[in-house]
């Protein structure tokens, strides 16, 4: 009984969330066929929720319940939320039981990756259907761009299977599983950016805007903060200050700045170098940083700081589903640092190696480029 009590206290929840009715299907599913008296206790509870969804519900546990005792309770159950003004769809009269029950839906499933330097993601969204296998949504999103590529295709979940397995072995990027809901609320801010860009919008998603409508919720915060406590990760400095080691390590070891904005920075770098003024290491290294905290104050802009927290907070959550749970605190603590004004004396730790590392990557790719041009120099 103890059970059933903390399920329906967890479906009002869901239901104030804007969970989807399969959601919550499943959810009950759990505890249907455990015996007529749990069953109609639970039916009774659920009665108690005054929710289109609720009736809904009950008219799915009716069809898959063979229980005479429990079918009553169900029909008393419906009556009474149609009796609270709940629009309830009407009983058909009593057949024989059937032999075969209803196919039981499985509950939608959501991926997705982290992000590449540009801003770019890989999202999948699957979408069953009762007897006509599962609608299967994949694309490409960028957090400045919108839909930068999407497709959606009808498999069976044998075919879901076998490419959701090619998917992950292809993927540069590791996928982890996400709220379907939130995946689906990610490719709706995306097709609403690639408004706002007034870009070419993608056909496939207006195609199947409604099963991906019809699924997401409304989220005020990334789903990092569902796992993470921030305060518990602001009050430790440690955790900022090894902001620089995310570059370090194999999920966001790509990321860097592009080069045409890198470049002004890494030529005075080079400058600096190759001066024909005679300075010592520790002259340099002065010069070098003015110049690091030059890019820093440039390139990171309110607007920027604000898209670089939003990357880290979702990295925070791919990191933590990989169960690289410092790596998470880490990107967590980091992005909420990023809130506040760039400090060139006291630069954020992430940012100031992010601006480095894409210093010196272009440096040593122009140098190699030059080392690979032909001499035009013709020896005799």
């Amino acid at each position: 009984m103890e059970d059933v009590q903390t399920l329906i206290e967890k479906i009002k929840t869901d239901l104030q969330d804007g969970r989807s009715e399969d959601e919550i299907f499943q959810s009950i599913y759990s505890l249907i066929g455990k015996g007529p008296e749990t069953d109609a206790n639970t039916v009774e509870l659920l009665a108690a929720i005054p929710h289109i969804k609720i009736a809904n519900i009950l008219h799915r546990i009716l069809r898959i319940s063979n229980d005479k005792r429990v079918r009553k309770v169900i029909k008393r159950s419906l009556y009474r939320l149609k009796s609270k003004g709940i629009v309830v769809e009407e009983v058909p009269p009593e057949k024989e039981a059937a032999v075969l029950r209803p196919l039981r839906t499985e509950a939608p499933k959501g991926y997705g990756g982290g992000f590449d330097f540009l801003g770019q993601r890989f999202l999948v969204l699957a979408i069953p259907h009762a007897g006509r296998g599962w609608t299967v949504m994949q694309g490409v999103v960028s957090d400045t761009q919108g839909i930068i590529d999407f497709s959606g295709e009808e498999m069976t979940r044998r075919g879901f299977r076998g490419f959701f397995e090619e998917v992950r072995e292809k993927s540069p990027f590791p996928l982890v599983e996400m709220e379907p809901s939130y995946v689906g609320f990610l490719f709706y801010k995306a097709h609403q950016l690639t408004l706002e860009k007034k870009r070419t919008v993608s056909q496939g998603y207006l195609r199947l805007k409604g099963e991906i409508e019809g699924i997401k919720k409304d989220y005020e915060r990334p789903l990092i903060y569902t796992l993470l406590e921030a305060d518990a990760v602001t009050e430790d400095d440690r955790m900022l200050q090894r902001g620089g080691e995310l570059l370090q390590g194999d999920v966001i070891s790509s990321w860097k700045i592009e080069e045409d904005e890198i470049q002004p920075y890494a030529e005075e770098v080079w400058e600096a170098e190759e001066s024909k003024i005679v300075l010592n290491q520790t002259q340099k290294e002065a010069r070098f940083q003015g110049i690091y905290q030059k890019a820093l104050s440039e390139l990171f802009t309110n607007e920027r700081r604000l898209l670089y927290q939003q990357r880290l907070e979702e990295m925070a959550y791919i990191f933590f589903k990989l169960g690289k749970q410092e790596e998470a605190r880490i990107s967590l603590a980091v992005a909420i640092d990023l809130q506040k004004q760039v400090n060139p004396i006291q630069p954020n730790p992430f940012l100031f190696h992010l601006v480095v590392k894409s210093i010196f990557a272009f440096l040593k790719e122009a140098y190699e480029k030059k080392v690979k041009e032909p001499s035009l120099i013709v020896k005799p």
